[in-house]
């Protein structure tokens, strides 16, 4: 048995064959997405998503952030999960609806 690690190919294979509904969600710089007609709120914890240089928070403002989507899953079981760009699980605890 290998423990070599998945390629993003080989996860994303995974998570959406077991998947009814799937989309790339755009996050904006309140760390707000929207999914299937809900608004969904990442805590700010969670490092790939934290903005950096916010506008409002610095002049030379530049809204970085080292994740700009999450992909929001809707799976066979109907629990909505979500994943990072590189397709790793985002807790639960970390992700509220608005």
């Amino acid at each position: 048995m290998s423990n070599r690690k998945l390629t993003r190919l080989e996860k994303s294979t995974s998570i959406l064959s077991d998947s009814k509904a799937s989309q790339w969600c755009y996050v904006n710089t309140d760390n707000e997405f929207e999914f299937m007609d809900s608004t969904f709120v990442i805590d700010a914890n969670v490092e790939e998503y934290k903005v950096y240089n916010r506008a409002g928070d610095v002049e030379d403002f530049t809204n970085e952030a080292y994740m700009e989507e999450i992909l929001a899953v809707l799976g066979n079981d109907g629990i909505v999960r979500f994943y990072n760009q590189n397709y790793d699980l985002v807790e639960d605890v970390c992700i509220l609806v608005k």
